[in-house]
């Protein structure tokens, strides 16, 4: 008998271990900030938002993403993800600044070329850092 409740214990543990791990992982709130943040940008850009306001939320980004890296319980995976979304965007804000500066037509479309990708760079690890608390 003692085995018995030994060995239905040890299940029932077992089970609660499985479905503990098996939960969803919730972000914290530095991670829900910054994914505001960061989807502000996302859809900012998509409705062609100035230079200045994107230079703005650059800045805001960056110091959440300093809050984040100092947190204990980050996600890996989101963190990961959005550091690639923040660095694709800074070299978008450099892209932009020296496409409107440039000079010549070819110095233009290479920086209009440098930007588009850097969004898009940015919008895909951006997917990326959403899916990983799915």
């Amino acid at each position: 008998m003692k085995k018995m409740a030994l060995v239905v214990t040890l299940l029932m543990f077992a089970l609660l271990v499985t479905l503990n791990c098996s939960r969803k992982p919730k972000p914290i709130l530095e991670e829900e900030e910054l994914m505001k943040l960061l989807t502000k940008m996302q859809n900012g850009i998509e409705a062609k938002i100035s230079y200045n306001d994107f230079g703005k939320l650059l800045t805001e980004s960056k110091n959440m993403l300093e809050l984040l890296k100092k947190a204990e319980n980050k996600n890996s995976c989101f963190f990961n993800s959005v550091t690639k979304c923040y660095t694709s965007y800074e070299i978008s804000k450099k892209a932009w600044k020296l496409r409107d500066d440039a000079l010549t037509e070819k110095r233009r479309i290479d920086m209009d070329t440098t930007l588009s990708f850097s969004l898009g760079f940015g919008a895909v690890s951006l997917a990326k850092a959403k899916e990983c608390f799915k």
